[in-house]
């Protein structure tokens, strides 16, 4: 477990807030961004008005990375003592509406598939229902376009333990949005791309999966919650969930 400083981790994870604005935009769990002592904003979420929201964030977040999915830099936020999930602000070169500049020609969806096949075996992973278009990042880089992924609210715990079985619901935004994306683009889900992030989520370990626990404030999960969570992951339940979406993957049925 890591060490604390007070009540917050060490630092590297952790920031607190010295100013805070309302978000000014309509969304369910994140009103607020602060500007904190490392210099940069961050989108907060609390607890409220869902208790599961930090910690699925933290947990998916730092699950990604490991298995390289590239998302904004979180961090723990202190927001006036309360310990609030942080996603980094990102601007600059950035596609508020990257599907129509596709559509287009002003994006080469292309060099996207990869990184989208990647989420979306991700997001049937830890049962996130809302990546809707705005849920990616797009953003000029030197060679072409990137992507970054954020957003897990509606993931894992959000839905109950253990999570709903698979497949997605038709209705849900994840879903919709990559049978838009599949009616758009064409049939550009690549299969060495979903296989290679079900692999590495096969080769993290619970040891792995109680540090990125640790690292997060302890009120974010009780302690029944986090016995299951590692229980569920050193199961078959894990491997039954990844074979599950080998086959949707396979026959269509996760679509």
């Amino acid at each position: 477990m890591a060490e604390v400083i007070g009540q917050l981790p060490l630092p590297g994870i952790s920031v607190r807030a010295i100013r805070c604005d309302p978000l000014g935009i309509n969304t369910a769990t994140c009103a607020t961004v602060c500007r904190c002592d490392d210099g940069s904003d961050y989108a907060i979420k609390r607890q409220n008005p869902s208790p599961s929201t930090p910690h699925n964030e933290w947990f998916c977040t730092r699950v990604g990375e490991l298995v390289g999915l590239a998302s904004p830099p979180c961090r723990i936020v202190d927001v006036n003592s309360e310990m609030c999930f942080g996603s980094r602000w990102e601007t600059g070169n950035q596609h508020a509406d990257w599907w129509v500049a596709a559509k287009i020609g002003g994006i080469d969806f292309n060099l996207l598939a990869p990184t989208i096949s990647r989420i979306f075996a991700f997001d049937l992973f830890v049962h996130n229902t809302d990546r809707h278009m705005k849920n990616y990042i797009v953003r000029a880089q030197a060679l072409g376009h990137s992507i970054l992924s954020y957003d897990y609210s509606s993931s894992r715990l959000f839905h109950g333990w253990p999570m709903p079985d698979l497949p997605l619901k038709a209705k849900s935004n994840t879903i919709r949005n990559m049978r838009y994306m599949r009616k758009e683009f064409g049939e550009f889900i690549e299969r060495s791309e979903i296989d290679t992030i079900l692999s590495r989520i096969d080769a993290i370990d619970g040891g792995k999966i109680e540090a990125i626990i640790s690292e997060h404030p302890p009120d974010w999960l009780s302690d029944a919650e986090k016995a299951q969570i590692l229980g569920w992951w050193n199961s078959s339940e894990k491997q039954a969930r990844l074979r599950k979406i080998e086959k949707g993957i396979s026959d269509g049925s996760c679509l």
